[in-house]
Formats: structure tokens, sequence, C-alpha cells
């Protein structure tokens, strides 16, 4: 290769070689270029969001700082609506209803608080606001220490609420707030058996775990049934204003409803039962008007009326009575009468007891403890006969009874007939009369007295049974205590007149007409004792019964006790004390009982007949082959003799339940055809009836309206 060629071939090269270097510097130069495109894209995303973050956050601060702290979550109970109550034939007696109350949450800023709340005067009017939550014409402000509202009217009326909607709504420091309200469509019915709600108190509140607005029993069952009414609330979450207005909603948990509850009392009978009672005052005052003194005005007393098979209660009446919406509905809706019946100050409050159930109350027994003493005596002694004199001379005192003259030789079930007080005196000498005495206070407490009866009301009384081995026993658990507070022990000593008096039902003896009914079903079921109950189901389900109890004893003793009361209305002796009513010529179904005439404190103190307690306990039907399905203790306080106004009131229990019209008299109208089976058909027996009266009567406006 020449010079010259290998000079143009090293100038190729060289060419060549600088061509690469220029290819690499300007893929360099690409590259870089591109680093630099996406440099330049994010400082300018970068600043674009510094900049709206600057302005978020200086710029538009106040605005959203206020916004934040406006905004923020409420949750709110969603509450549980109380379980239901009906009778067993479907009867509602306790339900729920939503109530609506105009409520203010406050306005924080005093600013707010000076102007004027927009429509407020046609606001207080709609509402019904009252002046003693108003400061200044406007509404009180909310004390957040205690309270998160102020409650400015309860229970706004339906018919206003939409009109007053259309001016809160643009006020949202002001809430149309809904509550549960308990609400009792019979009105005074079984009052006492239902008892009544209020809203949980604060120690309720703080205490037992309740929340603000929940309902509680006070009395009655509302109160013995609380866990089974009362529910689970629930839990709403609200998004809301500072000023309390909702913005979102949602119920995170909706809550439990209450458990229903189905009784065992039958409406008519329950009616029947009140009805006797009102009915009752004028026998009362019938026999003011005897003795001359003045009339009473309204019935103290109760009625408790049982199926003895189950000792399933029928019904359960106590007079004077109230009605439960006077105190669980805000307001009242006769805040006078409510008043009255709880005013501690007012003439007769004590003595009138208007909230208290006497059926579960204590009271002198008088004369319907006799079938009770007059089974101890005969189990243990014999069915011995003693002369029925008008009185009996015993340690220096005189005994007494009311006769003037004397009835002949008795035994046990004449004496029960009869109601004849010197045999049980004779009785108590004969067996000893503390030994007697004793044994009578064991056996009452077997049969049932001294101690609760199973119905499901709190506060039941026990009575006191006055034996001497009893009352020894209370006096030294008195006197123990006293000697631990340094105080002298108190003497005691039972002498042997008292048991003369325990034997017909006085002395101290104390029982309840619950107790009273409840011996009776024993002593009719031969020993058999059953709990009574007021309960046929809950939350649908039958309530399922204890076993029964068998108390000790003889058919045969328990037979000759019953055969004692059924003389009692048999009109096969001229002095059977309840024959002139029950008798067979006057009430076509046959029945056994005991009428009771008990001195009392009153009837001591004014000493006059009568204001003793008027009692009467029987059942029925009884015969051949009959078994009883009905039983009923009446009881007037200070009402007199239980012939009277006691008997009447279970004449007209004993007719409603066996389909008989009474008249005037309270003896049976002619011609009437008992329906002594189950209630089914004593329901079909009255609807049959009433189908023919509306027949019968629009027959009648027919044939008026013919030419």
């Amino acid at each position: 290769m020449s010079r010259a060629e290998r000079l143009d071939r090293r100038n190729r090269l060289r060419r060549r070689a600088g061509g690469g270097v220029r290819t690499q510097q300007k893929v360099r130069s690409r590259g870089a270029s591109r680093v630099q495109g996406i440099a330049l894209g994010f400082s300018v995303a970068l600043g674009l969001l510094g900049a709206r973050l600057y302005y978020l956050q200086v710029a538009q601060h106040d605005q959203f700082a206020v916004r934040s702290a406006s905004n923020y979550q409420r949750d709110e109970v969603v509450r549980a609506l109380r379980g239901e109550i009906r009778t067993r034939d479907g009867v509602l007696l306790a339900t729920n209803r939503l109530a609506v109350d105009l409520v203010y949450t406050g306005r924080r800023r005093q600013t707010d608080r000076e102007t004027p709340i927009p429509g407020w005067d046609k606001i207080v009017y709609l509402a019904g606001v009252k002046g003693d939550v108003l400061v200044g014409g406007q509404p009180r402000e909310p004390d957040y220490e205690r309270e998160s509202s102020t409650v400015l009217a309860r229970n706004i009326p339906q018919e206003r609420l939409a009109a007053l909607y259309e001016y809160t709504v643009l006020v949202p420091s002001l809430e149309l707030r809904e509550r549960v309200e308990r609400v009792y469509p019979q009105g005074k019915m079984a009052a006492h058996l239902l008892g009544y709600v209020q809203e949980a108190t604060e120690t309720q509140i703080q205490e037992d775990g309740y929340t603000q607005g929940d309902l509680v029993g006070r009395s009655g069952l509302e109160y013995s049934l609380q866990k089974t009414l009362e529910g689970k609330n629930g839990l709403r979450r609200r998004e809301v204003t500072a000023a309390g207005k909702p913005q979102t909603e949602r119920v995170i948990d909706p809550g439990v409803k209450g458990r229903d509850v189905t009784l065992s009392i039958d409406s008519l009978l329950q009616r029947t039962a009140e009805r006797a009672l009102v009915e009752g005052l004028a026998d009362v005052n019938q026999g003011r008007a005897k003795y001359g003194k003045p009339a009473e005005p309204y019935t103290r007393g109760a009625v408790i009326a049982i199926d003895p098979r189950t000792n399933e209660v029928l019904a359960l009446a106590s007079s004077p009575t109230y009605d439960p919406n006077w105190f669980s509905r805000v307001p009242s809706p006769d805040p006078k009468a409510k008043n009255w019946a709880i005013d501690p100050n007012r003439p007769l409050a004590a003595l009138d007891a208007v909230t208290s159930n006497r059926v579960v109350q204590n009271f002198d027994s008088g004369s319907v403890f006799k079938p009770t003493s007059t089974l101890a005596f005969i189990e243990r002694w014999g069915n011995r006969s003693f002369n029925c004199a008008p009185y009996i001379m015993f340690g220096g005192p005189r005994y007494n009874w009311h006769r003037s003259g004397s009835l002949g030789t008795v035994d046990g079930r004449l004496a029960i007939a009869y109601s004849c007080n010197t045999w049980y005196y004779q009785a108590a000498i004969a067996a000893d009369p503390i030994t007697y005495a004793n044994y009578l206070g064991r056996r009452s407490v077997e049969l049932g007295f001294g101690r609760e009866t199973g119905l499901e009301l709190v506060g039941e009384k026990t009575g006191l049974i006055p034996s001497p081995e009893r009352m020894q026993a209370a006096y030294e658990a008195t006197n123990e205590r006293r000697r631990k507070q340094g105080l002298e022990p108190l003497p005691y000593t039972y002498y042997p007149g008292q048991s003369l008096s325990f034997a017909i039902g006085q002395d101290s003896l104390q029982v309840t007409p619950a107790q009273v009914i409840s011996v009776l079903s024993t002593i009719v079921n031969d020993g058999t004792r059953r709990k009574l109950s007021l309960l046929k189901a809950v939350g649908g389900s039958a309530v399922k019964r204890d076993a029964p109890e068998q108390v000790p004893g003889k058919k045969a003793d328990f037979e000759l006790i019953k055969q004692g009361m059924a003389i009692t209305t048999a009109g096969t002796t001229p002095w059977g004390t309840a024959q002139h009513i029950l008798g067979p010529n006057y009430f076509p179904v046959r029945t056994g009982g005991k009428t009771g005439t008990a001195e009392n404190g009153m009837s001591a103190s004014k000493k006059s007949y009568t204001y003793t307690n008027a009692w009467y306990e029987g059942y029925g039907p009884i015969g051949e082959g009959k078994t009883p399905n009905f039983m009923v203790v009446t009881f007037f306080q200070n009402g007199g003799e239980g012939s009277g106004p006691g008997l009447n009131a279970a004449a007209k229990m004993f007719g409603a339940r066996w389909c008989v019209d009474l008249d005037e008299r309270h003896h049976a109208k002619p011609d009437q055809t008992p329906c002594t089976g189950e209630l089914e058909q004593m329901h079909q027996v009255y609807k049959t009836r009433a189908e023919r009266a509306k027949a019968s009567a629009a027959k009648a406006a027919r044939d008026a309206q013919a030419p």
C-alpha cells in the first residue's frame, strides 16, 4: 500500500471515530433533556400542591376550622320498646307510643344567643312552651355540665307537629325529638296489678346502668317484671353540627324489644271485680247509716279471684284506685288527680293509701281464718261439740259473741257455718290454750299464712301469726337488737286468753287477701298447695309452674272443713251466714264459703261495729261430681259485716263467672242456665247474648219506624 493510500485510510478512520463521539454526545444530550423534563414536571406539580395547601391552610383556614369543629359524630340511644301486657283474652293493658318533645340544644356563641329565633312566637304557641323554661322570653341555655339540652315542651299534640316542623327545621338549635312513652289504654283497669313506669332517676342512671329517658317500673308488675319488659336499647350514629343539626345518620344497633307478657287475668272478671268494689260503697254506707255514722266517700277494699285447679289469678282489684297514665305520661293527663293520689298531707291520705295494693297488704282477718283454726283443732283433738252460747267466762274476762241466745250444740262444721265464736273459745280451752295456739300457729304457716303466696309482685306482705312461740321468738330477736344498742329489753308475756282470740282470727293476727285465698285453695284441694300466679305466658311461651306442695293432713279432715263451708250457703239450717244471698233458693250454682267480720283499731276506737273489716271467701261449683273452677275473696276495710258488703261483692263475682244475672237484692233472676264450664264457654255465652240483644234492638228500631 502506497503512502498516499495509508494516509487516506487513516483520515477515514478518524472521521468515523469522530462521528461515534458525536453520536454518544447526542444520546447523552437526549437523556439529560428527558430527566430535566421529569424534574420540571415534578417541580410544577409540587408547586401547585404547595399553592393548594397554602390556599387551604392559610387563605381558607378560618372557614375550614369552623367547619371541622362544627361537624362531629354523635351517638344516640335507639330506645327499646317495652314489652306489651295483655289479659288472657287479649285485652291490651300496657303498650307504647312515640311522643315528640321540643328540645333546645343551645347556642354556644353569645352573638348567636342575641339573635332572635325565627318564628319564635309561633313556635311557643304551637308547642305550648311554658315560662319556666324561658329566660327573658328566650329558651333557657342548657347547663352542659349536667344536661345536653333543655326540654321546652313535652308530648306535643300530633295535629300540631307538621306546622311546628315548618319553623324548627330552619333553626339548628331546635329539635323535635321522639321518645317512647308508656300508655295504659284501659285507664284504671288493673291499675294496682300493673303499676306504672317513669323515667329513670339520676341515681338509677349512675348506679344501675340506665340511660336518660329509659322507662323504669315503679310499682306492680311493671316493677317486678322490669328485666322482662325493658328490652335492650340500640345505637344510632349521627353526624351533626355543633348546633345539633343532623347531617347524616345510620343505625349501628337496632336494639331488642322487651318481651310481651300475657296475664292469667280475664278482662270480664277483672272489670266485674272493680265494679263490685265501687258498687260496694252503697252497702258500706248503708251500714254507716244503720249505726248513725257518716258516709264514706269511696270504697277501701280488695277482690281476688282464682281458678283453684291451677291457682291462676283471674281477677285482682284494689280500691281506691288510680290511672297509671297519671304517672307514666309527661305531662300528666290529670295532674290534679295525680296529686290527690300521692299527697301525704291531704285528709285521710294514710287511710286511703291510693297506690297501695290491698290484695297484698296486712289486715285483721276475723272469721275467714276459722276454717284454718277449725282444721287445726279437729285433726289433733277431734271434731268435738260445744254449746254455741252467746258468751263464756274464762279467767275472769267475759268472751262475747254477738248473738243474744244459744244456737244449741254444734260441732266444727256448724261452727264454721254459724261462725260461732264460743265454739272456738271452748275448743282452745279444751285443748289447753297455749298448746292449741302454738299448734295453730305452725299449722297456719304450713297452709300458707305467714309467708308469700307466689304472686309475681314485689312487696307482698306476709302477715303476722301471733302464736306464743312465734311471738316469743320475735321479742327475743327484738331484745337482742336492743341489747346491742345498749337499751333495756322489752318484757313479754303471752296470756292464755290471747289464744281464744287467735282461734277466731283476732288478737294480733294479720293476713292478706291473697293469703286467705291461697289457704282456702289448699284446703279445698285437700292439702295440695300451689303458688298463686299472675302470668300465663312470657315472650309467647307458656310460663312453667312449680310443682305443687303437699301439706300434711288427712283427706277426711279437709273434707269436714269443706262440709262446714257448704252448710254456710246450703239453707239446711236457720243460721248459715251466707244462705240469704247464695242459698239454693237465691242462686242456681251451689257454692261453699265463709263470712268474716274483723274487729280492728278503728272499730275499737270508734266503738262501732260498722267499722269492722268485712270479708267473704267462697268457691264453687260444689256437689256430687263437681270440681270447683272458681274461687273468690272479697274484702272491705272498715266496711262492716262480712255478710253484707263482702258477700254481695262475692255474689257479683260468682254471677259474672257463671253467666247469672242478679237483681237489686243480689239474688239470681229467674229462668237462667248457668255456664259452669271453662272460661271460653263463659265468653261465648256473653257473646251470644250480646248478639241477640243487638238483633232485638235492631228489630225494635225497625218496628218503631214501620207505619
